[in-house]
């Protein structure tokens, strides 16, 4: 039989019957999943009809199984993760596990929008789109003034006048993505370093990092977000600072000390917890073998209230609604808004609500509403001790 008339017999895959559609989805790791709705119209209304892990609903990134399945988990080295759809209502499949080549020995340290920021123990920085394997390198740490990389997720400012001059890398916020006419980055350390990067489209750009002047007073930072080409950045104690990128960072940075904050979000949004300041709880096993935020927020997360600033005024006005359809994600990702669409079969987000990961009571994920009240709390991770901290990822 001609190759021809073999080609005219075949069966058309965009023919396949939507139930075989979604047996053929249930083997799929998580990004071929992701990728099986663009292949073809056909596909794409199959996979409306049934959703799994749907393009545009936010999922949780969290280590994956170790290959050798051990309840440590080792998965760095392998480069697997788990992916979970926080959309999912009840009676559907949530969790899923694949692995990805460019997270083999490499941590992830934030993301934004299906970019994954992520990092190695000698502290090379690269953002990841998983879906299309396409891959930034970013400007080595080096290339901030004054310090050393010494690796082990670790620079240093030598001196002989600061005696803590060792810092950890905490989070690298990724304002902007390879995807919208380059990039932009800050990576938040430990003691006091922040720093920022940029690239144009086509990766034009200084190729280095530029660190931010800090005020006269002791700053550790939490948490950074860009916007309108501004950097503002929340302390531990909720002070806000912010710096003109414009003019290099390198002037004394306007300071609001009017709330008690814990985390920068979009728009210049805020959550600031109302009670109980205090470190994390030791005996939370979760957090023994982190790789990066091994001691994450120092508040715990009974009640939270959302506040916005007018960065002009320095004012704050206490927010009471997302206009009733939107829901808020927050932490080691940039943080994003939701529309939630009712109409999406089975969804189970909640509108004018709080989404925080990686909360310091133990859980992956908590829901708090707009009076401050936790919702629900829910775990995914799928190991004991894991290496990697729970961040939300829109694809």
């Amino acid at each position: 039989m001609s190759s021809t008339s073999s080609a005219a017999t075949a069966p058309r895959w965009a023919d396949l019957p939507a139930n075989v559609c979604d047996l053929v989805r249930e083997h799929l790791d998580p990004i071929t999943l992701l990728r099986f709705p663009a292949v073809c119209r056909h596909w794409f209304e199959a996979c409306e009809e049934s959703p799994l892990l749907p393009l545009g609903a936010p999922a949780l990134l969290t280590s994956g199984l170790d290959p050798d399945s051990y309840e440590i988990e080792y998965d760095v080295e392998a480069g697997t993760f788990g992916l979970h759809d926080v959309s999912a209502g009840g009676g559907g499949r949530k969790s899923f596990l694949g692995k990805a080549e460019g997270l083999k020995g490499r941590t992830w340290v934030g993301g934004n929008h299906g970019w994954l920021t992520t990092i190695n123990k000698g502290c090379d920085v690269e953002l990841l789109n998983p879906l299309t394997g396409a891959w930034v390198r970013l400007p080595s740490f080096a290339t901030i003034s004054r310090v050393k990389v010494v690796g082990d997720l670790r620079v240093c400012t030598p001196s002989a006048y600061i005696f803590n001059n060792t810092h950890k890398i905490l989070k690298v916020a990724l304002c902007r993505t390879p995807a919208h006419a380059g990039y932009l980055a800050v990576v938040i350390f430990s003691n006091g370093l922040l720093a920022f990067t940029a690239a144009g489209g086509g990766g034009e750009g200084e190729c280095r990092w530029t660190a931010v002047k800090n005020p006269a007073t002791d700053a550790s930072y939490m948490d950074a977000i860009v916007l309108d080409g501004k950097l503002f950045a929340v302390n531990e104690i909720g002070h806000v600072y912010s710096w003109d990128l414009d003019g290099g960072a390198m002037t004394e940075p306007a300071v609001f000390r009017d709330q008690r904050l814990i985390s920068v979000a979009n728009m210049t949004m805020t959550v600031k917890d109302m009670y109980n300041y205090g470190r994390m709880y030791s005996w939370d096993s979760r957090v023994w073998s982190r790789m990066v935020f091994d001691d994450r927020r120092s508040f715990h997360d009974l009640v939270m209230s959302l506040h916005e600033l007018d960065a002009s005024s320095g004012r704050w006005r206490r927010v009471t609604d997302f206009g009733g359809d939107r829901a808020l994600f927050l932490w080691a990702s940039y943080p994003f808004f939701i529309t939630v669409r009712r109409y999406w079969c089975g969804t189970n987000l909640e509108a004018d609500c709080v989404y925080l990961a990686d909360t310091p009571y133990g859980y992956d994920v908590a829901i708090f509403d707009l009076n401050g009240h936790i919702k629900r709390q829910m775990d995914y991770s799928l190991v004991v001790e894991p290496l990697q901290m729970p961040m939300f990822f829109l694809p």
